[in-house]
C-alpha cells in the first residue's frame, strides 16, 4: 500500500465517480454500460501497475504491429455510426480502436524517440484521421509532439511548428471533410448559424452560464435535461457539469485535473529512466491538451472537435484506454526507488 501513488488514484476515483454521478442524471439509460466499464478499467488498472513497465515497453515492437492490427479492423469489421467507421460490435457495447492504441503510441515513440523509425508512427495517425476521426488525432498527436519536442531546442521546436501550421493551413481546404470546415468558421461567429453549425456552441454557453454558483442540481438543468444541449454526456459533459454542479463543481473538476497534471510533472522530474520520463511527458501532453481543448470548446474558446474530457465524459472505450495510461504510470512510480519516491527529499518541479 505504501507504493501505490494515492496522488495518482484519487483525482482518478474522483473524477469517475463524478463522471458516473452526471450521467446517472444526464442519460441514465446507459449508466450500467459506464459502470461496468469503471469497474473493468480499474482492474486492468490494478494489473498493469503491478507488472514491471519495462516488461510492457520490452514488447514496443509488437504493440506497434498489434495497434495496426487494431486499426484495421474498424475498416474490415466495423460498424458505421455517425458517418464513419471507428467502432467494432463487442456484444451490446462498440469499441472504439482508436482509443486503445493510444497508450500503445505512447510507448512506441517513447523508445524510439532518438532513432529514424519513429517517424512510422504517421501512419496509425493518418489510419485514425481517415476513419475519418479528428479529435482521436489531434489529442494523440499532442501527445506525441510533446514528448519528440522535448528532444531539440526551442528554437527549432518553434521554426519546425511554424513550418507545419503553414503547411496544414495550405491543406486544410483539401483534406478537412465539409463538416469540419463548418466548425473552424462556426468558432468565428457561432450566431452566424445559430440552428445548425452554431448550436452546439451556443447551447453549450448558455448551460454553463445557467449553472451559478451552486448550480440547478442534479437531474434539474434546463439544456440537458430537455435535450437542448448536444452530446450532453460525452463532448460537451463539462457544460452538463457546471449547469447541475455550478461552479463550485467545476472547481473541484479542474483542482483535480491540476492535481494529476501536477504528480506527472513530479515524476518526470524524479524518474532517472530517460524512456520512462518519455512516456510521462507523452500522457502529460495529451492529457493537457484534451483538457483545455474539451473545456475551450464548452465556453466557445476553441473550435467544436470532438474531444471528450478525460474521465468524466461517457465512453468504455477511453476509459479503459485511460486506465491503461495511468496503469503504466503507476507501475513506473511504483518501481523507483524508495529514495527517489520519498517526499522527505528536496525535489524541484521541473518546468515542461
Amino acid at each position: 500500500m505504501k507504493r501505490i501513488d494515492w496522488w495518482l488514484i484519487l483525482p482518478i476515483v474522483l473524477l469517475s465517480s463524478l463522471g458516473l454521478l452526471i450521467l446517472r442524471s444526464a442519460a441514465p439509460e446507459i449508466f450500467k454500460y459506464q459502470l461496468g466499464f469503471m469497474l473493468l478499467g480499474i482492474f486492468i488498472w490494478i494489473v498493469v501497475s503491478l507488472v514491471d513497465y519495462k516488461i510492457f515497453f520490452a514488447f514496443w515492437v509488437w504493440g506497434y504491429i498489434v495497434s495496426i492490427i487494431l486499426l484495421l479492423l474498424p475498416i474490415m469489421f466495423g460498424n458505421y455510426v455517425r458517418g464513419s467507421y471507428r467502432w467494432i460490435s463487442l456484444g451490446p457495447v462498440l469499441l472504439q480502436t482508436s482509443e486503445i492504441v493510444k497508450p500503445i503510441l505512447l510507448v512506441f515513440v517513447a523508445m524510439g524517440i532518438r532513432k529514424w523509425y519513429v517517424i512510422l508512427v504517421m501512419i496509425p495517425l493518418f489510419m485514425i484521421w481517415r476513419q475519418p476521426d479528428l479529435g482521436s488525432t489531434l489529442v494523440l498527436a499532442a501527445g506525441l509532439v510533446t514528448m519528440v519536442v522535448s528532444k531539440y531546442s526551442l528554437k527549432k521546436v518553434f521554426l519546425w511548428a511554424s513550418l507545419a501550421m503553414l503547411i496544414l493551413s495550405l491543406l486544410a481546404r483539401i483534406f478537412l471533410h465539409g463538416y469540419q470546415k463548418d466548425r473552424l468558421t462556426t468558432f468565428i461567429n457561432p450566431y452566424a448559424d445559430p440552428l445548425k453549425s452554431g448550436y452546439h456552441v451556443i447551447q453549450s454557453v448558455i448551460a454553463v452560464g445557467s449553472g451559478g454558483l451552486w448550480g440547478r442540481g442534479l437531474g434539474r438543468g434546463t439544456q440537458s435535461q430537455l435535450n437542448f444541449l448536444p452530446e450532453r454526456h460525452t463532448d460537451f459533459v463539462f457544460a452538463t457539469t457546471a449547469e447541475e454542479l455550478g461552479l463550485v463543481g467545476l472547481v473541484l473538476v479542474l483542482i483535480m485535473y491540476s492535481i494529476l497534471l501536477w504528480r506527472l510533472n513530479i515524476l518526470m522530474s524524479r524518474t532517472s529512466d530517460e524512456i520512462a520520463k518519455a512516456y510521462l511527458l507523452g500522457v502529460f501532453g495529451m492529457l493537457l491538451f484534451q483538457i483545455f481543448v474539451n473545456i475551450g470548446m464548452n465556453i466557445g474558446l476553441v473550435p467544436v472537435t470532438g474531444i471528450t474530457l478525460p474521465f468524466l465524459s461517457y465512453g468504455g472505450s477511453s476509459l479503459v484506454s485511460l486506465m491503461i495510461t495511468f496503469g503504466l504510470v503507476q507501475s513506473i512510480w511504483y518501481n523507483m526507488p524508495y529514495a527517489s519516491r520519498s517526499f522527505n527529499r528536496k525535489v524541484s518541479i521541473s518546468g515542461i
